[in-house]
């Protein structure tokens, strides 16, 4: 077994000697954030730059009871396998909640491999190929730590121990560094470090004698006594939020002191459905490591996931890189079925589209056999990536900025994340069905610059809003921009209690009424009297002077200088009646839309929720098309206009190294639909599956005229074109069209 000498005596770096340090660092803090230039020569950048698609090797099941669990595993058969599948990059599990599967002191190794080491056969045959490898490393859930160590572990307000979670605040940090040390001896390429979180749901932890100790030192005062949602919880939110981060830190900064040429990455919970509870923040947690990684998993988060996540995370770390992650299996990680080959291709080229890449997980039988038709699915997926590459990875031209309010999330969310989220993931639905390229903003790192690229940035159901965000808007309205607010944007304070007055009233010119949120069956009537005028889109697809039902709480405005158009209608309210709060529209209260113009610019605010409604139970196709058309008020222009069915995004980047620009085409056309599950388990619909991409018109309409295009795929067929229109069949999960100028 070679270890490499010469990177060992480079290190100089023992277990004990490690744990004897108390795992800390003080050596300047070396990164690779840095986007690269195009005088960067391609083989000096990082694999992570360098390399679009990739495998993640796990095993499945963690037994020592018996002689099979991984006995089949070997390096050879791993990596041939992920050649086999066209993959760039290998991470492989190194180190998880109970083994480690190389020859470790620290880390209890896998009995069933003997004397054999894992990493340096994954190292030996990936070597010849020129695969880089990327050690996996489990963080939280590692119960062998936690039964050996009690003193690392975390407890709940009531000093209860919480089983399997380990403080970040305690010695916990050390034997990380400890195992990492070990890893550092081998010739990998990064490590991806997994699970750093505080838990999807209670007890909130930590309030173990680390944390009262530092909360003390940090804040001159003791923990909260548990949830209490007032100033103390905020500094428990920071802290929980910094305790993270600093662990985070502490291990990437030990690496890169070590051997600065290797990645970090860390498993990122700061996106949508996860909220406060994980101790993330959107923008904080996705600045640790080289790069931000998270698992799109649309049989867990749906298929708009993929397209939602890359452009979270685009948000969330503008600079990039970023790395999303998913699985071959239907319904979980450890099913041993596999998607079809057109539904993988659809969704990495979904990632690939946005600029991101694209790791597939893969667990082992539990002999540590490996699915051979997973690979050759996973292989036609790479295949088509890689001979693709020139057409991914630049930069987006969005007509509309989504804003994300992480104040909203934590405050008027708290324990009801979806409370808020509903309206952000409504939005983007809506815009990504009617065919809008966007991108996302975050109140954590939004800048006047930013604001002002956008022709439209739209805010959804923000409640809570600081005053250096209205000002920011304010001044992004006077400039020329649209804004489009909807919901209770604006009308929380920053604790998230709902006020009587609107921080936004003078941006939107009217006054806040009331805000009604005992009852969501709200309705919006669109004026049927509007022919000829700009404010006739409203009713576009929307039938007019029909009440429309927009599940969601309201809030009722009177115009104070902005020009009101439709009516917003309460419901009956009928007492001791089943079907109280789902009674048929009673009366007008207020406009069901605002247009107010600030300077050079127009507000729009839908007194609605259009888009909460649009992923709730009594989603209608109407509240996509309403939301379109408010779009469409504020900028009847866009540089693109892309008639298609409902089931294709599309995102439209622009190459600046040459005069022309990228009109991607993703299909998703389930084959299979979805299965209902009855009572008495409650309404679950199981995700639908697609076996081809059914093919579809596409009609493109541009603001200037383009020279020539032509398409990157051999079956689309052009029915026309002009200097600024085409028409053509497409056929597949995944299209570029390549418009110079």
């Amino acid at each position: 077994m070679n270890h490499h000498v010469s990177r060992r005596d480079l290190l100089k770096v023992t277990t004990a000697g490690v744990l004897a340090a108390g795992m800390s660092a003080s050596a300047r803090f070396i990164s690779a954030h840095e986007p690269s230039t195009d005088q960067t020569l391609e083989k000096d950048l990082p694999w992570y730059r360098r390399n679009l698609v990739g495998i993640e090797w796990g095993p499945t099941g963690a037994n020592d009871k018996d002689s099979i669990y991984l006995s089949k595993a070997t390096g050879k058969q791993i990596i041939g396998h992920l050649v086999k599948a066209h993959a760039q990059y290998a991470v492989v599990f190194m180190k998880d909640m109970e083994f480690a599967y190389y020859d470790s002191r620290v880390a209890r190794k896998c009995p069933n491999l003997g004397k054999r080491d894992l990493l340096e056969e994954c190292l030996e045959e990936a070597s010849r190929h020129d695969m880089p490898v990327i050690a996996y490393c489990q963080v939280q859930y590692d119960h062998t730590s936690w039964h050996a160590h009690p003193e690392w572990r975390m407890k709940d307000a009531g000093g209860k121990e919480i089983t399997n979670r380990l403080c970040y605040n305690s010695g916990y940090l050390g034997f990380i560094q400890a195992v990492v040390a070990e890893m550092l001896q081998y010739d990998i390429h990064g490590f991806h470090i997994d699970m750093l979180d505080y838990g999807f749901g209670p007890p909130y932890g930590c309030w173990c004698e680390h944390c009262q100790k530092r909360f003390q030192e940090s804040y001159g005062m003791p923990l909260p006594a548990g949830v209490t949602w007032d100033d103390t919880w905020e500094k428990m939110l920071d802290f929980r939020c910094e305790s993270n981060t600093r662990f985070c830190r502490e291990v990437e900064r030990f690496i890169k002191q070590r051997r600065p040429e290797l990645s970090v990455d860390f498993n990122y919970h700061g996106y949508p459905p996860f909220s406060w509870e994980t101790g993330e923040r959107p923008v904080k947690h996705a600045m640790n490591g080289d790069f931000v990684t998270a698992e799109g998993l649309p049989f867990i988060f749906g298929h708009d996931n993929p397209s939602f996540l890359a452009l979270f995370m685009a948000g969330a770390r503008p600079a990039g890189p970023i790395q999303c992650v998913t699985s071959r299996t239907v319904h979980g990680y450890h099913d041993f079925n596999v998607r079809p080959a057109a539904e993988i291709k659809w969704e990495v080229l979904t990632y690939l589209s946005h600029g991101a890449q694209c790791t597939i997980v893969d667990k082992a039988n539990y002999d540590g056999g490996l699915d051979h038709v997973a690979y050759e699915r996973i292989g036609q997926a790479f295949d088509e990536a890689t001979k693709k590459q020139p057409y991914f990875g630049h930069p987006p031209i969005p007509e509309v900025g989504l804003y994300f309010s992480s104040r909203t999330r934590d405050w008027y969310g708290k324990e009801s994340p979806t409370k808020y989220m509903a309206s952000f993931w409504g939005a983007h639905k809506a815009l990504k069905e009617t065919h809008v390229p966007m991108s996302m903003i975050m109140d954590e790192n939004v800048t006047p610059r930013q604001l002002r690229a956008l022709p439209v940035v739209y805010v959804p159901h923000a409640a809570v809003l600081t005053e250096n965000e209205v000002q920011l808007f304010t001044e992004y309205v006077s400039e020329g921009g649209n804004l489009l607010i909807t919901g209770l944007t604006g009308i929380a304070d920053l604790h998230g209690r709902l006020q009587k007055t609107s921080r936004l009233s003078e941006l939107l010119g009217a006054r806040l009424v009331r805000c009604q949120t005992d009852h969501f069956d709200n309705y919006v009537r669109l004026p049927g009297n509007l022919a000829g005028k700009k404010e006739a889109v409203f009713s576009d697809d929307v039938p007019s002077d029909w009440p429309l039902l927009t599940w969601g709480p309201l809030a009722v405005y009177e115009p104070d200088g902005a020009d009101a158009f439709g009516q917003v209608m309460t419901a009956y309210r009928s007492k001791s009646n089943q079907w109280m709060n789902h009674m048929s529209p009673d009366k007008a209260v207020g406009p069901a839309v605002l247009v107010h113009h600030v300077g050079q610019g127009t507000v729009v605010a839908a007194a609605g929720s259009p888009d909460a409604a649009f992923v709730g139970d009594f989603r209608m196709v109407e509240h996509r098309n309403l939301i379109r058309n408010l779009i469409r008020y504020l900028n009847p222009q866009p540089r693109v206009r892309v008639e298609a069915p409902s089931h294709v995004e599309i995102i439209l980047t622009e190459d600046k190294r040459r005069p022309q620009w990228y009109l991607h085409f993703l299909c998703f056309s389930p084959s299979i639909p979805g299965v209902a599950v009855p009572f008495p388990q409650g309404t679950r619909v199981l995700p639908p599956l697609m076996e081809e991409a059914l093919p579809y018109l596409a009609k493109v309409h541009v603001a200037q005229p383009f020279a020539q295009v032509h398409a990157v795929g051999d079956e689309t067929r052009f029915l026309s074109k002009t200097r600024q229109t085409v028409q053509a069949h497409i056929q597949g999960p995944h299209e570029v069209l390549v418009f110079e100028k």
